[in-house]
């Protein structure tokens, strides 16, 4: 449900209301827009999230110590979201899911070592595929596309269409 309103918020008009704050804050409060007023209530409602994670948190571990809340936990959202890809709801819950599943195989299978796994698979994701795993769906769908475009201008190329005077 929370990513379905997630969906709901960022497609609507405060959704693009957001955006052209972050691309061009100064324009957005000369078109008379508040953007402080945007980024509270969206500070909430991610704050509000946050606890309601929490909440369902708590009763699936069982317990929660302050270790669970400090930066390693934060840099694995960050991960997550640079694996999925930025800017996209799916591509933090696809990161999620595959930084997790990594992160489990490397600690079983190399105990000693997985933390340089993992930071090799954040290194890597931000030097060669910058825009996550959507945005690596995105480039090879455009090629894929630009290549059957291309495919078919060759193919009506090698047919031409016959004349009047061919067709008698």
């Amino acid at each position: 449900l929370s990513y379905l309103l997630c969906i709901w918020i960022t497609r609507g008009r405060f959704g693009r209301t957001l955006a052209a704050i972050r691309v061009a804050e100064n324009r957005m409060r000369y078109l008379g827009y508040n953007p402080a007023l945007f980024k509270i209530f969206a500070f909430a409602m991610a704050a509000g999230l946050s606890g309601l994670a929490g909440a369902l948190f708590v009763p699936q571990v069982g317990i929660i110590s302050p270790a669970n809340v400090g930066i390693i936990p934060s840099i694995e959202v960050v991960i997550w979201v640079a694996v999925g890809g930025r800017g996209t709801l799916l591509g933090a819950v696809i990161g999620a899911i595959l930084v997790n599943g990594a992160q489990s195989l490397f600690s079983e299978t190399f105990p000693n070592t997985w933390l340089y796994a993992y930071a090799l698979l954040f290194i890597c994701t931000v030097l060669y595929f910058p825009t996550g795993l959507i945005g690596l769906g995105e480039k090879v769908k455009s090629f894929l596309s630009r290549k059957q475009a291309t495919d078919l201008s060759q193919a009506s190329e090698a047919e031409p269409i016959p004349s009047e005077e061919t067709v008698r």
